[in-house]
């Protein structure tokens, strides 16, 4: 998997962290005059007053973090994710199709693993069936390569790429673009931060979060609230109780409802 930030809020500027700073407090401004000069005279802020203006900013009502946008390409992820991820409403996508795209073309396609699952096959070696990781490793990954197989001989039968498509994978590795406001990412971060939630998608937001906070640095005091850093404390702490796992559950959706609501 692999996150590339392709644009954001003061590409090109010199200073993109101050530019896109600005922005969200010129927008917030709205007790003030709004016109050209006043965005002016907030870009010439010190970073010790835009920062301060920040952390009130962060913890307040979120309308002025609409005017700040990221565009991200993410490479390598798998149609399961892309299904959850698409769920975000207020996000634009371009995913790569399967409709037309022959992708047992070159190295064919590739597929994502989950963590109980044995990450690599060996179809040389004699596996042991009575043996659970040989035996997941025979049915997940040979399946996979089964598929690939009958994938191609579609192919050089004549079934169009859209109809052989069918019997692909949900794991099928994909690339999608995805064009979002702060407010929608920040909010699609914290709302997905719950252990609960799939570890490829958890990995994705680790990844966007990386190249955003390397552009605009002081988007964690948006992200990483204090409450969000206990709340991922208390997660842990939950995960290591000697309950059932009814109950482990109850108690993490708790947790996940405290998040809704700070």
């Amino acid at each position: 998997m692999k996150v590339t930030l392709i644009d954001y809020t003061g590409s090109g500027h010199k200073r993109p962290d101050r530019y896109a700073a600005a922005q969200i407090i010129f927008a917030k401004s709205t007790r003030l005059t709004m016109a050209p000069g006043l965005f002016d005279e907030i870009l010439n802020w010190s970073d010790e007053k835009m920062e301060e203006e920040l952390k009130y900013i962060a913890n307040t009502i979120p309308s002025s973090w609409e005017f700040v946008h990221y565009t991200f390409l993410i490479e390598g992820v798998s149609r399961g994710f892309t299904h959850q991820f698409v769920r975000t409403r207020t996000a634009s996508f371009a995913q790569q199709t399967m409709r037309v795209l022959d992708v047992s073309d070159g190295p064919g396609w590739d597929y994502h693993v989950g963590p109980t699952l044995p990450q690599k096959f060996d179809a040389v070696r004699v596996h042991d069936h009575n043996n659970p990781e040989d035996a997941k490793s025979v049915w997940y990954h040979g399946t996979m390569a089964n598929i690939s197989h009958a994938y191609k001989k579609l192919i050089e039968c004549g079934a169009k790429v859209e109809d052989a498509r069918g019997i692909l994978p949900t794991n099928i590795h994909t690339n999608i673009m995805v064009s979002m406001n702060m407010r929608t990412f920040v909010e699609m971060v914290r709302k997905r931060s719950s252990p609960r939630t799939q570890g490829e998608y958890r990995d994705v937001l680790e990844g966007m979060k990386e190249v955003a906070f390397s552009k605009h640095p002081w988007l964690e005091l948006f992200v990483n609230r204090t409450f969000d850093k206990a709340a991922k404390e208390l997660d842990k702490e939950i995960a290591g109780l000697p309950i059932d796992g009814d109950q482990r559950t109850r108690l993490m959706k708790l947790v996940d409802l405290m998040r809704s609501q700070s």
